[in-house]
């Protein structure tokens, strides 16, 4: 028996489910406890659980329920079990919870094993589990050939949950003490460093939205009975909406153009959680869409509006017609458009089987920002803040598999929203270095120091998902911090930097050209101190703190850590140069994501340069560089300080030659804790 826990929204179970029946049993759903000859469907793409008659579980062949994780569901799944327990004996059971931080986190207490707590205390829920996480382990239970699998894509609070919990009544806790397996990653994907990274450097993926229009979007408020009305000004949209919906045209008709006629295309609008605010919001689109439509069918031509966005959006696309025929198709894709509400309220659905090739603009809030697929997403207008990690990463949607339109996805968001996504990349792949070291070193779960970033702004996961100690020591073994938050609105400290470093090239004199730059090897650890402790850095800086990264380099020299290091100066052949420390330096470029905030600022295999045989022997099967296993190699007493000279004019920052941006890359030290650590004496209390 399999049993998918497939989130809290019916959009979400049912597309699981379709989705599962398409690629186990190859056909759709026809009727509850469908036969074949290898599957037994105990849910249906429009039927969530429901009690069958236990007798079932003779028939031959695996049996699948996809299964929402709500509480009546689960309560009559569980009920269910109990019942086929004489059944279930010889019937191993897998239970794969998906989006598993979410509803599946003990946000309360456990019943503690001890005589002295009697049974009146059984119903004090002040004690118990919270009730979905209580279910989902009391399902777990029902059978003892019971394996539970959990999989999310930020897995920041199932680490953090106490490895010792448990219950009297419904056992252990979740917390994934057998393994923990990051999957590797598929060919086709597109992520962080796809749209914000070294390779996203031709792309041109952010546009800002101004707070001015934020605040136009969200309208006056004013309370009434208790609830918050969102008025559009004169049922007007800003500038910006404007030009995403003009952009979702544009990549519309260049996705029909290139063949994708017929599949489900989709732009994402995601302003806020409140369901009047949905509505608003899509009436005004509708109604910007309706004056356009209309403008149409009165003979008037749309290139007035249509053919500034696409000047401004064909530089850097592959164009599959001439501009003439883009046009003609953006306005048979506006002719077509659908705007839906996904909500409680509205009961809409994306429908992407049923209604294949429509043009969808779908605006919604919780609905939208876990695991629900939005498939031929090109263009997202989000402005929903979120106070932790786990939940901001989650609502960004346009990540995913965009194979032929790669480089139509647009994203309009604030610029403290783009500021927050940069580092939130480093957060992510902190944790995803600690958990392929715990892979490398063979080592459980429970066993494993767990090594995340902090956030001055956000946290990474909810505190009540949060039930292990927390500790403040800080280390950075292992670990490749660097500036991805730069003082770019401060000329003084900019030309500060830029005068340090021309000092400090001058001192080392690297000469070794390698790998598109300049190498100085032998350099002593008090150099490196004494740069990184006068090097300015942006007052809001959390990756890459010039001062404690100085204090724990001095650290671990005292140990005979870190003693010897290596400088790179990255320097491409090609592009605008400059001379710093009497060198000819090319400058690279880096582009803003937000006023002062840049993508990933480092090139994987800057990282190798200095290793034995370079970065060429730490390739992965898919050709890219594994920069993990780079830090892994390197000896405990060799750092590498890089140094990148930032193009101004290709961030458009004026008052100054370079912006000087850093990076580490750190080997594993003696001291390899961290910032949060698993501790299994911790009490729930």
């Amino acid at each position: 028996m399999v049993i998918v826990l497939s989130g809290i929204h019916d959009s979400l179970r049912n597309q699981t489910q379709s989705r599962l029946e398409r690629e186990l049993i190859g056909y759709g759903s026809r009727s509850t406890a469908e036969l074949s000859p290898e599957w037994v469907l105990l849910t249906t793409a429009t039927e969530d659980f429901k009690t069958h008659d236990v007798r079932i579980l003779n028939l031959a062949g695996t049996f699948l329920a996809i299964v929402k994780k709500n509480v009546p569901v689960l309560q009559k799944l569980d009920r269910w079990l109990e019942t086929a327990s004489p059944y279930l004996k010889d019937i191993p059971v897998l239970i794969i919870d998906d989006e598993a931080d979410q509803a599946s986190i003990n946000t309360k207490s456990n019943r503690p094993l001890d005589p002295a707590v009697g049974d009146e205390e059984d119903n004090d829920q002040d004690l118990a589990p919270s009730i979905t996480n209580a279910l989902i382990r009391s399902v777990l239970s029902r059978t003892t050939k019971a394996a539970y699998v959990a999989y999310t894509a930020t897995p920041f609070a199932n680490i953090l949950i106490n490895p010792d919990a448990f219950d009297r009544h419904v056992g252990e806790d979740l917390f994934p003490k057998d393994f923990v397996i990051q999957l590797p990653r598929p060919k086709g994907y597109t992520g962080t460093e796809e749209l914000f990274g070294t390779s996203a450097q031709n792309r041109d993926v952010l546009r800002p939205v101004s707070i001015d229009e934020v605040k136009a979007l969200r309208g006056s408020r004013r309370r009434r009975k208790a609830e918050i009305f969102l008025e559009l000004a004169e049922d007007t949209l800003p500038d910006s909406l404007v030009d995403a919906l003009i952009t979702f045209l544009l990549a519309g008709a260049v996705r029909i153009l290139r063949g994708f006629a017929g599949k489900p295309h989709t732009m994402l609008v995601h302003v806020s959680q409140k369901t009047d605010d949905q509505r608003r919001i899509a009436d005004a689109i509708r109604n910007q869409v309706d004056l356009w439509r209309e403008a149409d069918r009165q003979g008037q031509r749309l290139e007035v509006l249509l053919c500034p966005v696409w000047d401004n959006m064909k530089t850097g696309i592959d164009v599959p017609a001439n501009d003439e025929t883009i046009l003609d198709t953006a306005v048979t894709v506006l002719r077509e458009l659908v705007v839906l509400e996904l909500n409680s309220v509205t009961g809409e659905n994306l429908e992407y089987e049923e209604k294949p090739g429509r043009h969808i603009v779908a605006v919604g809030g919780n609905r939208l920002s876990r695991g629900l697929t939005l498939e031929g997403l090109t263009v997202s207008y989000f402005l929903r803040t979120a106070s932790m990690c786990d939940t901001l990463l989650q609502m960004a949607r346009w990540y995913g598999f965009r194979r032929g339109y790669e480089d139509l996805i647009r994203i309009w968001t604030t610029d403290g929203i783009a500021q927050w996504f940069s580092e939130l990349a480093l957060v992510e792949q902190s944790l995803r270095d600690s958990i392929i070291a715990l892979d490398r070193a063979g080592r459980r779960p429970d066993q494993m120091a767990i090594r995340l970033r902090a956030h001055s702004s956000l946290l990474l996961t909810a505190r009540n998902k949060s039930q292990i100690a927390q500790t403040t020591q800080e280390s950075w073994s292992c670990e490749h911090p660097q500036t991805v938050l730069l003082p770019l609105l401060d000329p003084c400290k900019l030309q500060a930097n830029l005068l340090l470093t021309d000092r400090f090239i001058a001192e080392i004199s690297p000469s070794q050209k390698c790998y598109g730059g300049m190498l100085a090897q032998d350099v002593a650890s008090e150099a490196i101190v004494a740069f990184l402790r006068r090097y300015l850095v942006h007052e809001d800086i959390i990756a890459f703190r010039n001062e404690a990264l100085a204090d724990w380099i001095m650290g671990r020299t005292a140990v005979d850590e870190l003693t010897d290091w290596s400088v790179f100066v990255a320097s491409p052949g090609k592009g605008r140069s400059i001379t710093l420390g009497g060198k000819a330096i090319g400058l690279v470029r880096r582009k803003r994501v937000s006023s002062e905030s840049i993508g990933i600022l480092t090139d994987p295999a800057h990282e190798g340069v200095d290793l034995p045989n370079g970065p060429d022997a730490y390739r992965r099967e898919t050709g890219d560089y594994d920069a993990a296993a780079m830090r892994a190699a390197r000896p405990s007493t060799q750092g590498l300080l890089i140094i990148y000279p930032l193009d101004p004019e290709y961030m458009n920052i004026p008052h100054t030659q370079a912006v000087i941006a850093l990076a580490l890359s750190l080997p594993q030290t003696s001291d390899g804790g961290a910032m949060w650590i698993v501790n299994s004496k911790v009490s729930n209390d």
